[in-house]
């Protein structure tokens, strides 16, 4: 691991966003490119493990990565509650140098449906007020090596959500290392219709940021398609989401996918396989020009 300094405020968004804009393909500069599932289902939390590979970006203001949100969706927003927002707590695997350096865990929550970026509002990792870290090791920023190489030895590292005793904890490689306040989202609103009380949908995916006015070149996951299977392609495994009682359900995300552009990026799923990966996928792509590492 190694700690390493952060600096950027660039902002996410949920892939159903992209999906209801009617735009896909033709914009480029702003733009988020996704591969993603999701379930709609009462949950408080789950967890998968994710490659660790490190995603080529064109440059250093794109950002690629794999990821889970546990969302509230339909929140009244305070002061005007015929405006109803998605709440998030979000974490996984990101290449972003505009960040930090390496690849690396990150985090991001948003209270108001990605509106503010601001203490106890929403934002990256420890940018903002609303994390509160717990270990002494590991926190939003660190990296991890050994990474995974095409054709080479796989590495991969456990993340999940666990909304417990008031607070989203996030347990990271092999232990809980903080979390964000569930208070945090029931402020204004009423706490039973927010992210204080349980989540209505969990993704997992892939997300690109095109910081160009051209589309990017920038690769997810290991930069091949997801048909190059096993060594050569990026993958999530043994997805779950932890059901209202606290049990651990295998995911299936087959009832909500969108891909932006697959002729960029992919997906290929196997939702509560029989095998020792549950639930998984791979996915990836090499981006605008069909080339890896370019």
């Amino acid at each position: 691991m190694s700690l390493l300094n952060q600096n950027t405020t660039r902002t996410k968004s949920l892939p159903d966003d992209l999906e209801q804009r009617g735009d896909l393909g033709t914009e480029a500069v702003g733009d988020h490119w996704y591969a993603s599932s999701a379930q709609r289902v009462n949950n408080r939390g789950g967890s998968a493990s994710y490659s660790l590979y490190k995603a080529w970006t064109q440059s250093s203001g794109d950002f690629s990565l794999l990821q889970t949100a546990v969302i509230r969706s339909n929140v009244p927003k305070p002061g005007d509650n015929s405006n109803l927002v998605s709440q998030t707590v979000e974490a996984g695997w990101i290449n972003y140098p505009a960040q930090v350096s390496a690849p690396h865990l990150f985090t991001y929550f948003t209270t108001d449906g990605y509106a503010s970026t601001a203490n106890n509002k929403g934002g990256w990792n420890r940018e903002v007020a609303g994390w509160i870290q717990y270990d002494s090791q590991i926190y939003p920023g660190t990296s991890f090596a050994p990474l995974s190489t095409r054709g080479g030895t796989q590495y991969d590292i456990k993340i999940q959500w666990l909304l417990s005793n008031g607070n989203w904890w996030l347990f990271v490689l092999d232990r809980w290392i903080g979390y964000y306040p569930a208070s945090l989202f029931g402020a204004g609103t009423d706490p039973n219709k927010s992210l204080q009380t349980e989540s209505s949908q969990i993704f997992y995916y892939g997300e690109i940021f095109d910081n160009h006015p051209q589309l990017t070149t920038t690769d997810m996951g290991s930069g091949n398609w997801p048909e190059a299977g096993w060594q050569q392609s990026a993958y999530i495994r043994n997805m779950v989401y932890t059901d209202t009682s606290g049990v651990d359900q295998r995911y299936d995300g087959s009832g909500s996918i969108v891909v932006s552009d697959s002729n960029r990026y992919r997906m290929d799923a196997e939702y509560q396989s029989q095998t020792s990966w549950g639930s998984y996928m791979y996915l990836g792509g090499p981006g605008a020009g069909g080339v890896i590492d370019g």
